[in-house]
Parts: C-alpha cells; structure tokens; sequence
C-alpha cells in the first residue's frame, strides 16, 4: 500500500533564493521543490566501506584512459525467440554512448525514437556490448548496412515478440585494466575484491547518471521548472537523475553511520527475489540483513513509491532536508508520476583479478542498474584516476 512521504520539517535557504544584485549574475530559475541546486556526491567522495590503506606501490592508478580498457558485456534476461515483429540487436560499439548510437540508428532507420527498445545504458568510454530493439519490418532490409552506418558492429540479430524495456537485462559484467600497479598492489586488490564480494559495497548511482559537472542534472533542473510529464527518452532520464541524486544522499547518510548494511526499526528490507515488506523486528531481521538474504532500501521518489516508517524514514526525511528537498512538491510535479525503492546493497559476482607487468586486469559482474566505477571506487580508493571524467569530446554518455 503506498503513502504519501512528509515534508521536512525545516527546509534549509540557500543564496540562489535571495534577489541578485545587479552586480551578480541571475541564478538559474529552480523547480518549486528545491530550494538550491543538487549536489551529487563526487566520484572520489563517496563515504566507502573499507578502510583505505597506504598500501599501493605506485601513486596513481588510472582506469579508462582508452577504450581498450573498459569492456562491458550486457547479460540480457531473455534472447529473442527468432518470432515477432522486434528485431533484436547485439551491438557491439567502441567510444560511442549509448544516446549517439541510438540517435544515428533514429536517423538512418528514420524511425520514432518510441519505436527503439533497451535495456540499459552504457559508457563512451569502453568497449561495449548491449542489445537493441527496433521495428523488424523497417530494419531487416538494412541490416547489411547498419554496421558502417552506425559505426559499430552487429554481433548477431533475432526477432522477437515484445519491444525491450529499461531493465530488460541481468546486470553486466566487466573486465577493468587498471595502469601504474605493480605485483605486490595486484595481491591488495584482490584481497580487497574478495572481501566486497563477500559481504557486498553500497549501491551508489555512478557519476555518469549526473553528467560530467553535473551536466544532466543541471539540465533536470531546467526541464523541471515547468511542470509538465516526462515523456521523451531524454526527459525521462533527467527526472531519473534527480530521484538518483536524493538516493545518493539518503544512501551516504546510511554508510556515514554505519547502518547501511543493518536493519532499523521501519526499513523498507528487499530480498533477492525483489520482493520487500517493511521491517517491524530488526533483532530478527538484521542477522537476515547480515547473512544476505535481504538489504536495506532506499528512495526513488515517486507518486507511487512505498516509504519506510518509523526510524528508518527518519533517516529518510534528514536526508531530504539535507539537500532542501520539499517532497510532497516533487511528487506533485508531473514528471514524478510512478517512484520505487532501490536496494542500497549490491553484491558483485564472478571476481577476478589478474596481475601483469605494469597493469592489473580486474573483472567482475553486477546485476542491472550498479556500477562499476562505483566498485572501482570502493577497491581502490582516493588513488583511482578514472579518465572518462576528464572532459573529452563526444558525448559522455551514461551507464549502468
């Protein structure tokens, strides 16, 4: 049954409210629920899980800083049945994001961007792999040409009886070269992969679901003066990065007092199964909690999302405060017209770490929606120099 989550009861002021002067430029205009611009937590600002030991070797250790070192293979939910009138497509793409690709396949296909299917997004920055569904009756007769067109490679096609829809796929896995690291840094690695995969890491969205200096979000606020739906692909995400942002702050709020990965009086606890109910005995749940078998979630929010109670939407309404949120607004604003909950724990599957001259190959799968910057993050530390957000040309893109 869902409820309406409250409104805070303090709401913070910020200078972007005050007039300006005429000597100060005019702050962009704000949706009515905020009170000052969202601020995402940086890349290397996430609160973390493990201690962070002076033990690396080498200084910095430098990820994506060519394509060759990101592969990313989509592990679809279903393969197409070879019936229907949806062609699926396994694209293989290289330095190209996602919105490109499907923006050059719109233009070449000439079709609505309606009648395009995924089931995630994935980076520029890497070699990638993911599948795509567009009308078979319009796209069949071209296939041979797609590949130069699009500038990517078509790996194999079916058709299919339903178009593919966000989520549509298990997770990814991905392989990881990290440069500048020597044997002895391969070994620390790995102990620490083997200690995320065993208890889990927080399920951070990654900085890409913001844009490099927090471009989509900055684009969310403008589209979210207005108040109308969010109808196309783009509005879509830019209402998406705003839900992912409060998230964001509600899950750094759970890690920084350590009961991210505990059960609390209220909790909105997931199992593996996707399944949730709320949480009215955490001295039986939490062993539940610690064991795996269910994790705390937090806010995606939404007209029609489930809130926690008692202690846990306490935890829920400071951080809404926190960023000058006015929820009962938001969920008003057209464009938050369906919410969700988001496990706020992620298990990474399938580990491996392998150590060469002057690299260390990491891989490593996680289910739909987690990121693997953000796992990155968690193994490495403030000595990780991840390259895709040193401004580059193209269109960055988003991920998984």
């Amino acid at each position: 049954m869902s409820s309406t989550p409250p409104t805070p009861t303090s709401t913070p002021t910020t200078d972007a409210a005050a007039p300006t002067s005429s000597s100060q430029p005019a702050q962009p205009a704000l949706p009515s629920f905020l009170t000052a611009p969202l601020p995402p937590p940086p890349p290397r600002a996430y609160p973390t899980t493990l201690p962070f030991v002076d033990a690396f070797v080498g200084g910095t250790i430098e990820f994506r800083g060519d394509d060759d070192d990101f592969l990313v293979d989509e592990v679809p939910s279903y393969l197409p049945s070879g019936e229907g009138e949806h062609l699926y497509l396994q694209i293989e793409k290289r330095g190209l994001s996602t919105p490109a690709l499907l923006r050059r396949l719109r233009d070449l296909c000439r079709l609505d961007e309606r009648d395009i299917g995924i089931a995630g997004h994935k980076d520029a920055r890497g070699v990638t792999r993911q599948w795509v569904s567009v009308p078979a009756r319009v796209v069949e007769p071209r296939l041979a040409e797609l590949p130069e067109a699009l500038g990517a490679t078509i790996v194999q096609s079916g058709r299919h009886g339903n178009k593919l829809r966000m989520g549509h796929n298990r997770g990814n896995r991905f392989t990881c070269r990290l440069h500048g690291t020597s044997a002895a840094d391969a070994v620390v690695i790995a102990a620490r992969a083997a200690e995320l995969a065993a208890r889990g890491l927080p399920n951070f969205f990654g900085q890409q679901r913001f844009g490099h200096g927090d471009r989509t979000l900055r684009e969310a606020e403008r589209f979210l003066v207005r108040p109308r739906k969010a109808v196309s692909r783009r509005e879509k995400m830019w209402a998406s990065a705003v839900q992912s942002a409060i998230f964001n702050t509600w899950l750094a709020l759970r890690v920084s007092e350590g009961t991210w990965n505990q059960a609390l009086d209220g909790d909105m606890l997931e199992k593996i199964t996707g399944a949730s109910f709320v949480s009215d005995d955490p001295a039986t749940d939490g062993p539940r909690v610690a064991a795996g078998e269910v994790s705390p979630s937090g806010p995606m929010y939404g007209r029609a999302m489930r809130c926690a109670e008692r202690d846990a939407l306490t935890r829920e309404s400071r951080s809404l405060a926190e960023m000058g949120v006015n929820v009962e607004m938001m969920i008003a604003h057209p464009a938050f017209n369906t919410g969700t909950r988001r496990c706020g724990r992620v298990w990474p599957t399938e580990v491996e770490v392998r150590p060469e001259p002057t690299s260390t190959v990491v891989s490593f799968a996680l289910g739909s929606g987690s990121y693997a910057s953000v796992f990155l993050h968690e193994l490495i530390g403030p000595r990780l120099a991840d390259r895709f957000f040193t401004p580059a040309e193209g269109d960055a893109g988003g991920g998984d």
